[in-house]
């Protein structure tokens, strides 16, 4: 159990690339390098604030990330549309 943070982080990380379309074969690599630097930047936040030595930032670090990693999915279609001139659907496309 010493690494299941670890271990969590990265399942969380695996399921929310799949959650904005990052496993889908229609896309170009250049959208799918996007998409991992979004989930690495995520996880990198998360981890850095589950490991702060303050109390309030560790407490806080579950709801920061859920509304960063809930923006950034909901935003990604559009940034993707911006950047490459097309973008694939996924869950919380509204395009």
């Amino acid at each position: 159990m010493k690494n299941s943070k670890a271990f969590f982080l990265a399942g969380a990380a695996i399921l929310f690339f799949w959650v904005i379309g990052g496993f889908s074969p229609w896309i170009s690599w250049e959208s799918r390098l996007v998409k991992i630097l979004l989930v690495a930047i995520l996880a990198g936040i998360a981890w850095w604030m589950k490991n702060s030595k303050k109390a309030t930032v560790r407490k806080s670090a579950l709801v920061v990330t859920l509304l960063l990693a809930l923006g950034t999915a909901y935003a990604e279609p559009y940034a993707s549309h911006l950047m490459f001139g097309h973008h694939h659907h996924h869950f919380f496309c509204g395009k």
